[in-house]
C-alpha cells in the first residue's frame, strides 16, 4: 500500500496516471463531472500499488498476493 506523501519512481508515476485516466474513461459516462478527479485518484492508487508490487516482486521473488 502506498503512503500518500511517498514519492514514486517517475516512470511508475507516469504509467499509473495513464492507467488511471484510461480506467476513468471507461466509467466516465456513469460519473458526474465533479467525480472524475476522485475516480482518477482511486484508479491511480490501485495502479501504483500494483506497479510497485510488480517492481518489488521482479527484484525479490514471488508476488505478495495472487492476481
Amino acid at each position: 500500500m502506498i503512503i500518500e506523501s511517498q514519492a514514486a519512481d517517475p516512470r511508475t508515476h507516469e504509467v499509473a496516471i495513464r492507467i488511471a485516466r484510461r480506467c476513468r474513461n471507461i466509467v466516465q459516462a456513469c460519473l458526474r463531472e465533479e467525480e472524475w478527479a476522485e475516480a482518477d485518484r482511486e484508479f491511480y492508487r490501485v495502479a501504483r500499488d500494483e506497479l510497485e508490487a510488480l517492481r518489488s516482486t521482479s527484484r525479490s521473488g514471488p508476488p505478495e498476493h495472487p492476481p
